[in-house]
C-alpha cells in the first residue's frame, strides 16, 4: 500500500511485513535513485534524489567536514547516503551529519555493521521539494528524542532554519550558503 505524505512526491510504503535493515539495504541497492528511510512504525519513506537537493546536502556535508578538519575534533561526518538505526527503531539519513570519536569508541562491531545502531551528534537536514516543512522540523525533533547533541533543519525556498540542542564548540554552519547551493 503506497501512501503520499501531503500533495508532495515522498510516499510512505506499507509493507506486509517488518521492515528490516536488510530490507532496506537491499532495496536502497537495487533502486539507488531514490532514498529510503524507515520510521518508527515500520513504514518506508521512500522519496527521490534530486540533483538540487544533493547540492544543497553537499554543501551542508562539506561545511561539517571542514569544522571538523579545521578544529582536528576527530570523530567522523557523513553525507546523505549514510543510513542509522536510532535507539527508536527509525531508519534515518541525515542530509549530513557527524559523529563524536566518543560514540564511535563505544560501538561495537555488530553495531557499526551496515547501518550504524547510533543517533548522529550533529544531523542537519534540508528540505526538498518532495518534502513540507513541518515534516522536516519533525525529523529535528525525532533526532533530538533518539539521542542528537544539535540538529538543524534549513528550509531553501524561505530561509527559515529549525535548531534544537547546543551547537558543538567552534560549529558555524553558513545555513544562506547551504540553502543557495
Amino acid at each position: 500500500m503506497i501512501m503520499r505524505k501531503g500533495t508532495t512526491p515522498m510516499m510512505t510504503i506499507a509493507t506486509p511485513g517488518p521492515t528490516t535493515d536488510d530490507f532496506v539495504y537491499e532495496l536502497s541497492r537495487a533502486i539507488p535513485e531514490y532514498g529510503f528511510e524507515r520510521d518508527e512504525d515500520g513504514q518506508l519513506i521512500v522519496s527521490p534524489n534530486h540533483t538540487d537537493a544533493g547540492a544543497k546536502s553537499g554543501e551542508a556535508y562539506y561545511q561539517i567536514r571542514r569544522w571538523q578538519d579545521q578544529t582536528g575534533i576527530g570523530g567522523r561526518a557523513f553525507d546523505s547516503s549514510a543510513g542509522f538505526r536510532l535507539s527508536t527503531g527509525a531508519l534515518r539519513a541525515p542530509d549530513a551529519a557527524w559523529i563524536s570519536e566518543e560514540r564511535m569508541s563505544a560501538l561495537t562491531v555488530e553495531q557499526r555493521s551496515r547501518f550504524w545502531q547510533v543517533c548522529p551528534d550533529v544531523a542537519i537536514e534540508v528540505a526538498s521539494m518532495s518534502d513540507t516543512w513541518s515534516e522536516v522540523k519533525e525529523k529535528i525533533d525525532r533526532y533530538m528524542a533518539a539521542g542528537a547533541r544539535y540538529a538543524a533543519a534549513i528550509d531553501p525556498q524561505t530561509g527559515d532554519v529549525y535548531e534544537l540542542g547546543v551547537v558543538p564548540d567552534r560549529l558555524q554552519l553558513d545555513f544562506r550558503r547551504i540553502a543557495d547551493a
